[in-house]
């Protein structure tokens, strides 16, 4: 009898790790980001992308936003057009280099840039911010220093996933970043932004769209990390490539 529970034991060990969530083993990081970068974009098409958007951004300590924004990394193009109140701003980088308009006309008086904060250096922030955004996870490529060679295991907001710490060169908000990849199918379903001097804050992502066989989401859910108090969304109205 004794020897038969020693089996029966033996059996049960066996079903519990065959039942095992993937999520359990250990893997290195580099390996989960690259299976990420290829279920979103699997035939390699964010670094030739370019295209329109619009974007609504409601925020729960702000005025909601809607901007539409003009994307050709490669050629080094970014515009971003939004309304304040009654005034159109719209900030744009090109080949020969930065311009920002109020109400359609250029902005050279500098009292008048500084009242509408339109420097060079916020419009960059801008630029930093949608592409980065908009591309993710795939965006990150060759700008991201990995502070841990493994991924860790773990369970996130009711998903299995890995989460990969690292470092984000020139990344707006903060330069410390942890993703969390979907065990499954390598889906990125979160990430949070750690800023030196603050607790930071986390993004779900949500309804996955496709655009050219990229896999990008829809939905943007913001969070603070201190307390998951729900701050705002950036939901994708349009997206179209500028060659359709």
């Amino acid at each position: 009898m004794r020897y038969a529970n020693q089996i029966s034991l033996g059996f049960l060990c066996l079903w519990l790790c065959s039942c095992a969530s993937p999520a359990a083993e250990k893997i290195e990081a580099a390996t989960v980001l690259e299976a990420c970068f290829s279920y979103h974009d699997p035939n390699n098409e964010w670094p030739s992308w370019a295209g329109e958007y619009v974007v609504i951004e409601p925020r729960l300590r702000s005025a909601g936003r809607r901007s539409e924004v003009v994307l050709d990394p490669s050629a080094g193009v970014f515009e971003i057009e939004r309304a304040y109140g009654a005034d159109i701003i719209r900030r744009t980088f090109s080949s020969s280099g930065h311009q920002a308009y109020l109400n359609g006309q250029v902005i050279t008086d500098t009292a008048l840039i500084n009242q509408h904060r339109l420097t060079s250096e916020r419009s960059e922030g801008h630029r930093q911010f949608y592409t980065l955004m908009l591309g993710m996870p795939v965006s990150l490529k060759g700008r991201y220093r990995l502070l841990s060679p493994m991924a860790i295991p773990m369970q996130w907001k009711g998903y299995e996933v890995y989460k990969v710490e690292m470092e984000v060169e020139d990344a707006p908000i903060a330069t410390h970043w942890e993703l969390f990849v979907d065990s499954k199918n390598y889906r990125l379903r979160a990430y949070r932004l750690l800023p030196e001097d603050g607790v930071g804050e986390y993004l779900m992502l949500d309804q996955e769209m496709e655009v050219r066989g990229m896999k990008w989401p829809r939905v943007k859910h913001w969070y603070a990390s201190e307390n998951d108090e729900y701050l705002g969304s950036d939901l994708i109205l349009s997206v179209s490539a500028i060659d359709d």
